[in-house]
This record gives structure tokens, C-alpha cells and sequence, in this order.
């Protein structure tokens, strides 16, 4: 899902009606025959419950490639052909043996999942706004429904990304990102009404197939500005609405008499049908993005991000069994007709649990470093089917890592053995994976970070550091910055100075509380429980011999960002397509600067370029030590991601390279930003505990794919420019330039003459440029307003990554 575009994010529907009948059997509802799984949840009710028993015999293992990551789930046919969608912007229909049976091109990544009824139709929205009839045996295209443009609703963005939901009489219930919840005539694909939201709808309505009732959350991130779970009637009108501290993403479970929902304040709530009463609540330690399920036994199952798969009673919400994969959990489960359930982990693997918690089963899907399987499994009649983050969907046959033809398949483990009681710091990548033991070998500019986990009885506690009683002693001693993140649950270590290749040994001692009063997922008091150490040897990597190449292009693309947990959740589509240019603009020994622009991929596909409407511009001040540079923005920062705005107060980027100037392995970033200071979202990311109590800073940790980028050409150059300086902004007046401000993006930079730093000043989000009649560049203003300008600047007009003229200004 296009993550942190336009207001708060993340809806979760529900429906109030009976049925805790499996699949496709809710009473009226008019999904395809035989389907074993014809939407997401599987049925009307969304107890993700299959009438498949697992079995050692049968289906086809194999994994189907497409051009990006996977966060939409599957549907299922009667004939095992599978229907998903991509964020490479193509839907997919694969024939049970996993070879394409047809494809349809959207203007946009797809992450909702699509419904199958019994007129012979697939319906899913994409991220271009439409929602599609399809003919599900050809692909051919019946209707077309475009949703509200957000200059009518008020909303930032218009995509759908709220799968598809079906009502008894054929309506199609269509969540979208433009503040509308729409019922369709899916015959027409006509507009019977459309509900007005808060915010974004993200999530998928629960039907109430005998009266029609629609129970609908909604990405609302504050109370103040209204509810986030409604109870909608037939008509469109509101029943009944409620509110929790946060989105609320996940789509609801309906029961019979109670719907049961999570959301990103970290509670699992029941409400009562009749008028949305709380009747329980069940509270985990991080956010919940993954939907409910229901087993035979009436037990709702509930995964959370703190990596724990919750049991519970639907009568009161009192813990039943808990399964913890030590990963966040993002992925909504599904259970077959003898209990198993069946979930992805945000370490690549299919977890398979048996009806009492304990583990049936793991299997690797993935072994990249992007493994998060935040698809959620569907249910075919001889296999499970999933998407990963690594662009795959994979057919995985029931009880595959229970076949002894199977038990030499090194994927698959039958035990993981439990955490011992007591707290530890667990070495954490830059992608998220908390690992047994510090790697071999790291380099030397790259941030450390360790992940607190605190656990008694077998479970993990609510716990977070003492962000003051921290000490870090290093062998050989370096300097080095060491931050707690606002949450409390990570420490990261970052040297001030690349490490020295070699040894090195990182002793960290700290203190940790728990007890703690939440409002939500904000904490507050709690009493040292106790200390937590860790020792961690590893060795600082030998220089490659290669390095920065500064006169090259370098292409970063597939940001990821894992810490803090709720990041992915909100944005890890958006974050997964987005696309950066960075070139050198001037280098000096070991210091230079270097200046970054967003780019996008073409229509037609191949490697990105230019975005000439990006608003992602910012200069980098860098450090060169050997084939290590270290990328700074220590001043500050903003960011545009989607139509959000994030205003960094430090942003920093460790790269290594290899001989001609490759980039090795991925660039990790670490950065803050005052959550007082970041427009609309502030409040709720302090909301959300991610801010800490005493600096109101958000801290955050992710990596980048670096590629060395030959096939670019530089921009074109000619005609004259002049520079000009006035209170308010900076002015580059150009005169008979080739360049086309349709085909590249034009910027002023503008550096301190005596130290070389760049000043900090709004490049991408208050850039304004004109052009000539002929569509060539004519002005670009930088606006300077209320910023305290050097005595002496340098300026550099910037076509691309290139900068084309330069002058000083007193």
C-alpha cells in the first residue's frame, strides 16, 4: 500500500452478521461455485476460515517471479487458477501449476486482492483510482469504475487499496483512499452510494449477509478529528460509530453477535453489533495490522506486530495460547478445516500452527533480505498461496514439510526452540531481522543496532530502556553517537568516524522498565526491572579497494524502513517503489557534497529517470574514508513521500564500493526528526509512543538498493544564467537553454562558501520554476525566508543530478 500519502492511513471494515461458516459458504453471498477462497478472508464474515483439511498428497510446489514486491493477497478459483496483483502495476492470473494463464496492465501498483463471483467476473482496484471487472477465465476487461477525484473529497490521493468486498444481493462494497466507501452495481459498475470516511479506507468490509449491515474502521489517526469504526446500514446510512488511538487497518472478523478488530493503538477489540459496545479488549505490545481469524472451536486468533500470534477467548478476550516468531507479524491468518493456522512472518517464513499453539511447522519462502511475507495466505484446494515482499508468490502444498519425500528440503523446521526468560539486546539489520549473533564481518561506517526483548514464563514483556542509564564501551575505543529510539525498544550505535578495519568488540549496558501506564502504545512511568547486556565481537571489513566514483550517477531504490515497526505498515509500498538519483556536485580530498532528486520508473518500463515533478531534492554533505562514504544532512532536511512531508533534523547514509565504483551490498540510513515540528502527523506519531517523552524525537533505521548507474545521460547545457539574491529567495534567470522542463528537473543549490556545507533551505517543496513558450527552462527560485544566509554563498543551478552554472552571492 502506497504508505504515509495523504491524511492518516489504514481503515479497518466491518460487517456486522452471522456466520462463522467457513469460505465460501456464508448464506447469500454470490461468490464464484466451488471457490475454495474467493476474497480476502475468504468469506463474507472474514473468519479466514477454509473447509480444506490438510493433506500429505497432492498439489504443485513452485513460486511465480514478478517485477516487484507482493503486498496484495490471493484469490482462488475452483480450478486452482490464481489471482493476484503486483506493485510491478500488473494483475496476475496463473494456472495451478503456476504458469501465467493472463495478465492486465493498471496505471498504478496493486495491493488490494480481488473477488471472484458467480457471474464468472475477478473485480480489484488498483492505485490509478479504477476499480475493474474482469472476465476471469480471459482477462478481458467488462467495466471500468473510476473513483472520486481527491480535489472533490478532500483527500490527497484516490487509490484503491481496500480489496473488494461482496453483499448478498451483488453489491461490491470498494473501500478507497479518497475518503468514500462505494457500493457498486457490479453488473454496471455504477455508484449505488458512497460513504464519506475521515480518512483513508484501506481495509475490507465484514458483510452482514442476512440483514446487509457494513461495520467499517477507517485510518483516522486521532480522535479529535472524529471516529474510526462505523457501523454503516444497507442504505449507506450510519448505525453506529466508534473511536481507539489509531488507525485501524485491519478488516474485521464477524462472529455473530460481536465483531473483533485490531488497530495500531496495539489493542484486538470486540465490539457488540448491536451498538458497537466494547466488550473486550486484548492488548499486545506493538501495533496490530493484520486481520483476525476464527477457529473451529470458536477461538479468534490474532497476530501482532510484536511478532506474537495471540489465542483468545471470544467470550472475554482471556489469553487461550500465544505463538511468538520473534518477527513482526503483518500478515493476516488463515485456518483449514482442522485448525491449522496458517501465517507469514516477517522473517520470510510460512508458519503453520496447530490448533493448541504449538508449531506445526515452518518454511523458508525467502532467503533475500527483503522477506517480510506481509501477503496473507489463501487457502486453494491442494496448496496455500502467498506473496512476498521479494516480488514471488509461492504454492506451498499442505503439509509439505511433513511428506517424507520432504524431509531433506532444508526450507522447512519442525521445532524452534523458545527464547530463555530473562531480557536481552539482539543485533538488528538494517532490514529488520533480528539475528542469533552480530554478523562476521560489517562496515565500518554502517550504524548498530539492538533490538530489547524482555521475557518471563515463556512470554515477552512490555519493557522498554532507561535511555539514560546506557553505556557503550568499544575495543579499540572510537567515537561514536548512541541514541535510544523514541519507543524505547532500540538502541543504535553509530560511529562519528568510520571504525578501523579489524576487530572490534562492543560492549552495552543499560537498565530497563517495565510496569508501565499506556495510553495506547504510549508509555509512560514503569520501575527498573532490572539490566540487560550484550557483548558483541565482530571485525570492521578490510578496504575493497574501490570507491566512491564521483563523477557517476547512483540510483538508490527500494527504501525500506523497519524500525520503528508501524513505518512498513503505513508505507512499505510507497517506500518499496520509490526511486533517487544522486550525483557528486563537488569533492575536495575527503569531503565533498552530493546532491539527491527523486526519479520514477517510464511507462514503457526499463531503469528510472528523472522525475521532473519530483519534490524529493536535498544535498548531502559527505565523508570518504577508503571505498566508505557517509552522507549527512546533520542540519536538516524535508523529505516528500507520497503527499507527506517529512522534515528531517538529521539524515545520514552509509555506503561502501567496490573497484570501478559499484556499490556494495545496500546503504543503510539512519535519521530523526522532532515530531512537534512534522506537519499533521506529529501528533500521532507521539500518539503512537514513537516520539520520546523527553526530546519529542522520532528515530528511524532502514536501507536502500545502491546500483551504479552507466546508461544516463548528462543534461543538456548551453545559454546563460544569471543569479540573483533578494530577502525572500534566490533566483537563477536562464537564457537560451536547451533544457526541457518537461524532461528534467531544474533546483539552485546553495552552499556556505567558507565551509563548503550546504545551507538548508526548502529545495523540493518550495522550489517554484517558469518556463518559455517552447517548454525550456526560463527561472528557479529557491525561497530563503526566515533563514539566516551566510555571508557568502555559493550557488549552483542544478539540471538533474548536474550542476550546469555557478556563481557566488554576497
Amino acid at each position: 500500500m502506497p504508505r504515509l500519502p495523504g491524511g492518516p492511513l489504514l481503515l479497518a471494515l466491518i460487517v456486522a452478521g452471522c456466520s462463522s461458516s467457513p469460505a465460501a459458504s456464508a448464506p447469500g453471498a454470490p461468490f464464484a461455485a466451488g471457490s475454495p477462497w474467493p476474497k480476502f478472508r475468504g468469506n463474507a464474515a472474514q473468519t479466514a476460515r477454509g473447509t480444506v483439511h490438510a493433506s500429505t498428497e497432492g498439489g504443485a510446489q513452485w513460486k511465480f517471479s514478478t517485477g516487484a514486491g507482493i503486498f496484495s493477497s490471493p484469490v482462488v478459483a475452483a480450478d486452482g487458477t490464481v489471482y493476484f496483483g503486483s506493485a510491478d502495476q500488473t494483475f496476475y492470473a496463473l494456472n495451478a501449476d503456476g504458469t501465467p494463464r493472463w495478465t492486465i496492465p493498471t496505471g498504478e501498483i496493486i495491493d488490494s486482492a480481488g473477488l471472484l463471483d458467480d457471474e464468472g467476473r475477478v473485480y480489484f482496484g488498483s492505485g490509478d483510482g479504477i476499480l475493474r471487472a474482469a472476465d476471469a477465465a480471459s482477462g478481458q476487461i467488462v467495466w471500468t469504475m473510476p473513483a472520486d477525484s481527491p480535489a472533490a473529497t478532500g483527500a490527497f490521493i484516490n487509490w484503491f487499496e481496500g480489496n473488494v468486498a461482496l453483499g448478498a444481493d451483488g453489491t461490491l462494497y470498494v473501500p478507497n483512499d479518497d475518503f468514500r466507501v462505494y457500493a457498486v452495481d457490479r453488473d454496471a459498475g455504477s455508484v449505488e452510494w458512497a460513504y464519506t470516511m475521515p480518512d483513508q479506507t484501506w481495509s475490507l468490509p465484514a458483510v452482514d449477509t442476512a440483514a446487509g449491515g457494513l461495520y467499517v474502521g477507517n485510518n483516522n489517526l486521532l480522535p479529535i478529528l472524529g471516529k474510526n469504526t462505523f457501523a454503516i446500514n444497507p442504505d449507506g446510512s450510519t448505525n453506529w460509530s466508534m473511536v481507539s488511538l489509531g488507525t485501524v487497518a485491519a478488516s474485521p472478523l464477524l462472529t455473530g453477535a460481536e465483531i473483533v478488530v485490531g488497530g495500531f493503538d496495539g489493542y484486538a477489540r470486540a465490539y457488540a453489533v448491536a451498538d458497537g459496545t466494547v466488550l473486550w479488549e486484548l492488548p499486545t505490545r506493538d501495533h496490530i495490522y493484520a486481520s483476525p481469524a476464527e477457529l473451529p472451536d470458536g477461538t479468534i486468533v490474532q497476530p501482532s506486530a510484536d511478532g506474537v500470534v495471540y489465542a483468545v477467548s471470544p467470550d472475554d478476550g482471556s489469553l487461550r495460547w500465544s505463538y511468538d516468531t520473534g518477527s513482526p507479524l503483518r500478515s493476516s491468518p488463515a485456518v483449514d478445516a482442522d485448525g491449522h493456522v496458517y501465517v507469514g512472518g516477517g522473517d520470510g517464513n510460512l508458519y503453520v500452527i496447530n490448533p493448541d499453539g504449538s508449531l506445526r511447522f515452518a518454511m523458508q519462502l525467502i532467503d533475500d533480505v527483503r522477506n517480510d511475507l506481509n501477503s496473507s495466505p489463501a487457502l486453494g484446494e491442494n496448496a496455500v498461496y502467498i506473496g512476498g515482499e521479494s516480488g514471488e508468490m509461492f504454492s506451498v502444498p499442505y503439509d509439505w514439510c511433513l511428506r517424507p519425500e520432504n524431509s531433506g528440503d532444508a526450507r522447512c523446521v519442525k521445532s524452534i526452540a523458545t527464547p530463555p526468560d530473562g531480557a536481552s539486546l539482539t543485533w538488528v539489520t538494517a532490514f529488520g531481522d533480528s539475528l542469533p549473533a552480530a554478523p562476521a564481518s560489517v562496515p565500518g561506517n554502517a550504524p548498530i543496532t539492538l533490538l530489547l526483548a524482555v521475557r518471563s514464563a515463556g512470554m515477552q514483556e512490555l519493557a522498554i530502556l532507561d535511555s539514560s542509564s546506557i553505556q557503550v564501551t568499544l575495543d579499540p575505543p572510537a567515537m561514536t553517537s548512541v541514541d535510544v529510539s523514541g519507543d524505547g525498544k532500540f538502541v543504535t550505535i553509530t560511529p562519528t568516524v568510520a571504525f578501523a578495519p579489524g576487530p572490534l568488540s562492543i560492549a552495552v549496558q543499560a537498565s530497563y522498565l517495565t510496569g508501565l501506564q499506556r495510553a495506547g502504545l504510549a508509555l509512560s512511568g514503569g520501575q527498573v526491572a532490572g539490566t540487560v547486556g550484550a557483548m558483541i565481537t565482530t571485525t570492521v571489513a578490510a578496504p575493497s579497494g574501490g570507491a566512491l566514483d564521483t563523477t557517476a550517477t547512483y540510483e538508490l531504490s527500494r527504501l525500506s524502513i523497519p524500525l520503528p515497526t508501524v513505518m512498513p505498515s503505513y508505507n512499505q509500498i510507497g517506500f518499496d517503489q520509490l526511486h533517487y538519483l544522486l550525483g557528486t556536485v563537488q569533492s575536495q580530498g575527503t569531503e565533498g557534497v552530493a546532491w539527491m532528486i527523486g526519479a520514477k520508473l517510464p511507462p514503457g518500463g526499463g531503469p528510472s529517470v528523472v522525475d521532473p515533478a519530483t519534490q524529493a531534492i536535498f544535498p548531502l554533505a559527505f565523508d570518504l574514508a577508503s571505498d566508505l562514504a557517509t552522507m549527512n544532512a546533520a542540519d536538516g532536511l524535508q523529505v516528500q513521500i507520497m503527499s507527506f512531508t517529512l522534515p528531517f533534523q538529521s539524515f545520514r547514509l552509509s555506503l561502501g564500493f567496490l573497484p570501478g565504483g559499484a556499490a556494495a551490498g545496500t546503504a543503510q540510513l539512519t535519521g530523526s526528526a522532532v515530531c512537534g515540528g512534522i506537519p499533521f502527523y506529529g501528533p500521532f506519531l507521539e500518539q503512537l509512543g514513537l516520539c520520546n517523552p523527553q526530546t519529542d524525537v522520532v528515530r528511524v533505521l532502514g536501507a536502500a538498493n545502491v546500483a551504479l548507474r552507466t546508461d544516463l545521460a548528462a543534461p543538456p547545457t548551453g545559454g546563460t544564467v544569471a543569479f540573483a539574491s533578494t530577502a525572500d529567495a534566490i533566483t537563477a534567470t536562464v537564457t537560451g537553454s536547451p533544457v526541457l522542463t518537461s524532461q528534467h528537473l531544474a533546483a539552485i543549490l546553495v552552499l556556505d562558501a567558507s565551509s563548503g556545507q550546504p545551507v538548508t533551505l526548502e529545495y523540493g517543496t518550495g522550489t517554484t520554476r517558469t518556463s518559455n513558450a517552447d517548454g525550456t527552462l526560463a527561472t528557479v527560485t529557491v525561497p530563503t525566508k526566515g533563514v539566516t544566509l551566510p555571508a557568502q554563498m555559493q550557488v549552483a543551478l542544478m539540471v538533474d543530478t548536474t550542476p550546469v552554472a555557478q556563481a557566488m552571492l554576497p
